[in-house]
């Protein structure tokens, strides 16, 4: 079994060293540290490929290496700081560029959130990384005494490093004067993971696999991956789990050689199988008459300005896109894509013309003509039947509308962070996303950062329709109700309301009563709405029959609610690309925003490039009639 050691205990105004164990799920970590300097700490399992004549009972860290593993160093160091009663830790420049760096086996870390437990003191610092800039964890008057470090290293939903320590806090001194203190998180191991056995027979597609072997009740996460892409981790969904027993549904698209680890909360390996796979048979469904075709693709398609304008970048030839977030159409055929990126709203004529429709390109809050407007990380766009576009301005905190005749105006909000009702004009968003029409007309907007539903009335009164502003997914009576993080929008022929907040699909009724309807964890799986999973939900979108569509982002698929309640995949698959064709092929970057045309055919934003693809039912040709000749 593999050996835990736990860190020293360290004083903060000694320069000593805390270990951390942050282990990329999946993979092995190490550092260039030598071992004798700091005790090593327990990591996740391996998975990684070894020889089958192996006649050892063990895969230990040298064995991987053999068998060509590379060991990545997952190494922080921290610059701690005392601001009067306040400790904070600072991740440098140089460290975040590391962190941020994608390579194959390594997706690029987004976010860190470190905590600090002490006692009855319990608080969590979160930092986004940006290229350039330090990392800063600020903590607010943190008590003396033993406490416990805690780190989750993110992108998105998905953790890609976690760990924990232990270090003492000194007594602060609540002086004005700051000083500084160096803490490195390091990463060694040394792990021996036993190897499990399989129930009989041969692994079926689509079935349950049973793993024995011991102390498998404390199995949180099952991790595969194949000799053919051992980069790519996928996760398997456990069913049952005992002390010598481990029912687990495995992940799509497995085949040939499969290596199989489990872990426990805190990533210590508890086990690992290697088998063959059989090669999938794929079966004729009805997903076998839509195809999926690229409409737009950001890479190439350069925008002009509109003839005559003029803006604060004269000049430019043509702006190609760099990020699409809310999309929306009008009844003439053109799309309007929000790009928050380069704070413009963008439009796209049927006969594929892209132009500038709106934004100087320079963030801001300016009111006017279009082509002088100015706009901040704009996202959810909707059309306004009587004319006109609504823009979720994100990042000034407010509500835009674009005018038919291309003029500019806030239409909700004073453009200052925060949570009030009231009139348009008084009222306060923070980081509106999405945006829904609702059957009496009014306006549904997702308040992202508020964790709200708020609704704009057709007399202009803003209230909240649901949400406390506490994070959590507790339903009941919408002003009790808890939302994590509300994004896109749908409206039913009913008035229910839907709701992507993150993993979770949600509807709030139009008595007022907020619903899950999905399985609370995340993941992926189709059948029953209450016994399906989603990973990250970016898009919703109801078509002419009743079919709410879904974009699950993070699991690369598009996912459609039948009317009867079941949740099937209709395109897309574990590995990402930009693959058109029919949809049992094709494959997506990341899918986000969507929108279902009167034709029946849904358009996706992709964002991985970014551009726009569109599913369609294939039109059957009919049969040439065969001449019988004449009698």
């Amino acid at each position: 079994m593999p050996r835990r050691v736990s860190p020293a205990l360290l004083s903060l105004p000694a320069l000593s060293a805390l270990v951390l164990a942050l282990s990329a799920c999946g993979e092995l970590s190490s550092s260039n540290v030598s071992p004798s300097l700091v005790p090593p700490s327990t990591l996740q399992p391996v998975f990684t490929p070894t020889p089958l004549g192996l006649s050892t009972f063990a895969l230990t860290l040298e064995q991987a290496r053999q068998s060509g593993l590379a060991v990545p160093s997952n190494r922080i160091v921290l610059l701690l700081q005392e601001q009067g009663s306040d400790l904070v830790a600072q991740l440098p420049a140089s460290e975040v560029e590391r962190w941020l760096a994608r390579t194959p086996t390594w997706p690029g870390v987004e976010g860190i959130d470190l905590s600090i437990n002490l006692g009855s003191y319990r608080q969590t610092a979160n930092a986004p990384l940006r290229p350039g800039q330090p990392a800063t964890f600020t903590f607010t008057d943190p008590p003396a005494g033993e406490a416990e470090l805690r780190a989750v290293a993110y992108r998105g939903s998905t953790t890609l490093a976690q760990g924990k320590g232990s270090l003492t806090l000194s007594a602060r001194s609540g002086s004005a004067d700051s000083s500084s203190r160096r803490l490195s998180l390091l990463v060694l191991s040394e792990v021996e993971v036993p190897l499990l056995h399989a129930g009989a027979g041969v692994p079926a597609p689509g079935q349950p696999l049973l793993l024995s072997g011991e102390n498998l009740e404390r199995v949180e996460s099952v991790l595969f991956a194949s000799a053919a892409n051992p980069e790519r981790i996928l996760r398997g969904e456990i069913r049952s789990r005992s002390r010598n027993s481990l029912t687990v549904m495995p992940p799509a698209s497995l085949s040939g050689t499969v290596w199989v680890a489990v872990a426990d909360a805190e990533g210590q390996g508890l086990g690992t199988w290697i088998d063959e796979w059989p090669t999938p048979t794929p079966t004729p469904t009805a997903a076998s008459g839509w195809r999926v075709e690229t409409l737009l693709d950001g890479r190439t398609a350069a925008a002009a300005k509109p003839e005559g304008s003029s803006s604060d970048n004269e000049g430019e030839a043509g702006i190609s896109l760099q990020q699409i977030g809310g999309i929306a159409a009008d009844p003439e055929g053109f799309f309007y894509l929000a790009d928050p990126a380069q704070h413009r709203i963008f439009r796209l004529s049927p006969e594929g013309e892209l132009e500038v429709w709106a934004g100087s390109g320079k963030a801001g809050h300016r009111d006017g003509v279009a082509e002088q407007a100015q706009f901040h990380s704009p996202q959810g766009l909707l059309w306004d039947p009587k004319g006109g576009l609504w823009v979720a301005d994100s990042g000034n905190h407010c509500l835009r509308y674009i005018s038919r005749q291309r003029r500019v105006s806030t239409f909700a909000g004073t453009c200052s962070a925060g949570h009030r009702d009231g009139e348009r004009d008084e009222a306060q968003f923070r980081e509106p996303f999405g945006l829904a029409l609702g059957l009496d007309g009014s306006l549904y907007v997702a308040d992202r950062a508020n964790r709200r539903i708020r609704r704009i009335t057709p007399t202009g009164k803003v209230t909240t329709a649901a949400g406390t502003g506490q994070p959590g997914s507790a339903d009941g009576p919408a002003d009790q109700a808890q939302l994590l993080e509300p994004t896109a929008l749908a409206v039913d022929k009913a008035g229910n309301l839907w709701i992507a907040d993150r993993h979770l699909l949600r509807r709030l009724s139009a008595d007022g009563h907020l619903t899950t309807l999905s399985q609370a964890e995340a993941g992926y799986r189709d059948g029953p709405l209450a016994e399906a999973r989603f990973q990250t939900l970016a898009g919703l979108a109801f078509d002419s029959a009743g079919v709410l569509w879904l974009a699950d982002q993070d699991n690369r698929r598009i996912r459609r609610l039948q009317p009867s309640g079941q949740v099937s995949t209709l395109a897309g698959g574990d590995e990402p690309g930009w693959q058109d064709g029919p949809v049992v092929s094709a494959r997506f970057q990341r899918p986000g925003s969507l929108l279902a045309l009167p034709d029946g055919s849904l358009v996706v934003v992709d964002a991985g490039l970014p551009g726009l693809r569109r599913l369609s039912r294939v039109v059957p040709q009919p049969a040439t009639p065969v001449s019988g000749g004449s009698p």
